[in-house]
């Protein structure tokens, strides 16, 4: 069933479709700066594993309500869990099913304001950041006796690099959206719409092949994630690239090239 046709019942977000083949979640928790309880976060996870498997979807963009993008998790939920003597589980794919997701096609960041621990953590394996200029970042879980280990902590350091990761661990002060972006981690820094910048981003995307987008964008997470250059170049030459092949869009759009044509491109089955 098409995600367009589902209902989404739940009062911390919202889901929508901006444009053809995208769809958009909203964290809906203003009042509490978009800081994520355990049910919501599961809730989030299940889109984002549907949106892999519906073929008419091809980009998803993750925002914030208000003036946060997301605080992280619902610390008033973890104080009751403490008193319980529950642990939280940290185990992938994480909150709202981001911060150790490894999917299947892009999901773009949109971030309108406050992103902070599992806000942060979750941006940091987004595969596109876009960030309001007035978007402010930081990792506080230190001074809480918390530790971000959710997924952000290797990720930051193959994006921004060993100092300035521990920079922001072992301080948690803030840094802006210019300071990400000129350090690597976001893409582009708006000073309007910040959903209206992302949604243009995913709209040139969807221009393209949805086989060479699956595919390509497994090739830069392999080469980000493995240790070896060469495996990763191996791994995707002989594993992805004759499904990539197979498929009529890689037809497609050598054909339309020659015939000086745009392409008519048909849903990824990869």
């Amino acid at each position: 069933m098409s995600l367009r046709l589902r209902s989404f019942e739940n009062r911390h977000f919202n889901v929508s479709f901006p444009a053809k083949r995208i769809i958009q979640v909203t964290i809906n928790r203003p009042q509490k700066l978009n800081c994520i309880d355990l049910p919501t976060s599961r809730e989030i996870a299940k889109v984002w594993k549907l949106f892999d498997a519906d073929e008419s979807l091809w980009v998803g963009i993750i925002t914030g309500s208000g003036r946060a993008f997301c605080t992280g998790a619902d610390l008033q939920e973890w104080n009751a869990m403490n008193k319980a003597g529950i642990v939280n589980d940290m185990g992938a794919p994480g909150l709202a099913g981001l911060p150790r997701r490894n999917g299947k096609k892009p999901i773009i960041a949109a971030v309108n304001g406050i992103c902070m621990g599992g806000g942060f953590e979750m941006v940091a394996n987004c595969d596109i950041v876009v960030a309001s200029s007035s978007a402010v970042f930081a990792l506080p879980e230190v001074r809480r006796g918390i530790v971000p280990v959710a997924g952000c902590l290797p990720r930051l350091t193959r994006t921004l690099g060993l100092q300035r990761t521990m920079d922001l661990v072992l301080t948690g002060r803030n840094v802006s959206a210019q300071t990400l972006c000129d350090w690597g981690l976001v893409s582009q820094v708006v000073e309007g719409d910040v959903v209206d910048a992302a949604v243009g981003v995913a709209k040139e995307i969807c221009k393209n092949s949805p086989d060479a987008l699956i595919v390509g964008r497994l090739g830069v997470r392999m080469s980000w994630e493995s240790g070896s250059v060469e495996d990763a170049v191996t791994s995707l030459a002989n594993d992805w690239y004759p499904l990539l092949v197979k498929g009529p869009n890689f037809t497609e759009g050598i054909k339309a090239f020659v015939e000086k044509r745009s392409p008519n491109w048909t849903t990824s089955k990869l």
